[in-house]
């Protein structure tokens, strides 16, 4: 299916959306300046396009348990893509894993892992270590997070 463009009250009403998933039609209607049937049918369509890929509660993490935020830097021996797609699954699996990219320049992923404490993630560590493959691991905990959004730049 062909994504078809967003215009100005598109990316208006994603903004919106972004700010507060749960906010109503009748809010959202009256906030770009349309009715709500219309402004229902857009929000539909933008689900429906997949510019909107769901709706979640964005959970604190501190008050969660999840104290200690690493940014972990995995390197690989060789890059053969069977290697890589084992990572890719058994990374995948792994809850404490919030998000992880395959990345260009001296190392090969970039992730971001939350724990309960330190005890906990060397545990992680020893699994990480243990996928084949992997030759070094490189953290960096985060002392204090100057920022974390899940809101994208939209015009």
């Amino acid at each position: 299916m062909k994504m078809e463009s967003a215009d100005t009250i598109d990316l208006h009403l994603l903004r919106l959306l972004q700010e507060d998933g749960r906010r109503s039609i009748a809010s959202l209607a009256e906030e770009v300046g349309l009715s709500e049937a219309p402004t229902w049918r857009r929000v539909r369509r933008l689900e429906s396009e997949g510019w909107i890929t769901g709706y979640h509660a964005i959970v604190d993490r501190r008050k969660a348990g999840l104290d200690v935020l690493a940014l972990v830097s995995v390197r690989f021996a060789s890059h053969e893509l069977e290697v890589a797609d084992r990572f890719a699954e058994l990374v995948g699996a792994m809850p404490e894993v919030m998000s992880c990219h395959n990345v260009t320049g001296d190392v090969d992923y970039q992730m971001t892992v939350l724990t309960p404490d330190l005890e906990s993630y060397e545990r992680f560590t020893r699994k990480l270590r243990s996928i084949p493959g992997v030759v070094s691991i490189q953290s960096h905990l985060s002392l204090r997070e100057i920022k974390s959004s899940h809101r994208l730049p939209l015009g």
